[in-house]
């Protein structure tokens, strides 16, 4: 277990970082890879924080569902990232989405969802879905297990994603932990669990995900932030580590006006 550390604080600090990112890289990209590896820097940092939220109420199971999401995000840019697919990937989202949102304006019982603007379809839309349909896309989503072991990172699936999954799908125990944790009755079985992997195993994911998104980012960035990530997962892991400092020199180049992108 690692000592007087504080998650919270180094999370906030994390996202200091990847705010400076995106503002940066708002105006920058242009493709649909850039575009989707840009947003997946805010989503990582969006499920991270949500994760620190449930692990600090003690809603470790909540909490195992999220990491499994963060995984999940991890395994796509792995795959994205070396199958270069990301077109592909995004005309079977746009085709899924819009016969989700169809399929729910269909349902004569809901006919209230017609007005609802998250349901709404316009015709460039349609126009859309029916050109990429014509197309026959088709898209064959990752295996998690696999995309982890071909990186040397089985680890994640077996002590995260298969072990998260186990929360997000019902079992025959389920809301038991719950149970002990509402009422306080004693003796509680999971008193003594220790809970603390759920958000070092969380960081550690939303690094490498950061990290593979600068590599292949249209983009080149100085060795800086690299070394803030590697710091970071110094700093989980309770070695001697330059965090802070990185941080501060992070910011140092922001006040002097220097770009965290190479030239």
């Amino acid at each position: 277990m690692i000592e007087n550390v504080n998650y919270s604080e180094i999370i906030e600090k994390i996202e200091v970082v990847n705010k400076w990112l995106l503002l940066k890289l708002a105006d920058k990209v242009e493709t649909k890879k850039d575009i989707y590896l840009r947003n997946s820097i805010a989503k990582g940092i969006s499920l991270l924080k949500s994760i620190d939220l449930l692990y600090r109420q003690k809603a470790y199971n909540e909490g195992w569902i999220l990491y499994r999401s963060l995984v999940d995000r991890l395994v796509y840019i792995y795959y994205l990232t070396e199958n270069d697919n990301f077109n592909t990937f995004e005309e079977w989202s746009y085709i899924k989405t819009y016969e989700y949102r169809n399929n729910a304006r269909a349902d004569e019982k809901f006919k209230n969802v017609l007005k609802n603007p998250v349901f709404d379809v316009k015709n460039d839309e349609s126009n859309k879905y029916r050109d990429l349909k014509r197309k026959k896309t088709e898209w064959n989503k990752p295996i998690p297990k696999t995309i982890l072991k071909n990186k040397g990172i089985d680890f994640l699936y077996k002590f995260g994603y298969d072990y998260a999954s186990m929360h997000t799908h019902p079992m025959a125990n389920d809301g038991e932990f719950e149970f002990y944790s509402l009422t306080g009755l004693e003796p509680n079985p999971y008193k003594n669990f220790y809970q603390e992997i759920l958000i070092t195993d969380s960081i550690l994911v939303n690094t490498l995900i950061q990290q593979e998104i600068l590599n292949y980012l249209d983009f080149k960035f100085r060795g800086l932030v690299y070394s803030f990530l590697e710091e970071t997962r110094k700093k989980i892991n309770n070695e001697t580590n330059e965090f802070d400092f990185k941080l501060y020199q992070l910011l140092k180049c922001v006040e002097a006006g220097i770009s965290w992108f190479e030239k």
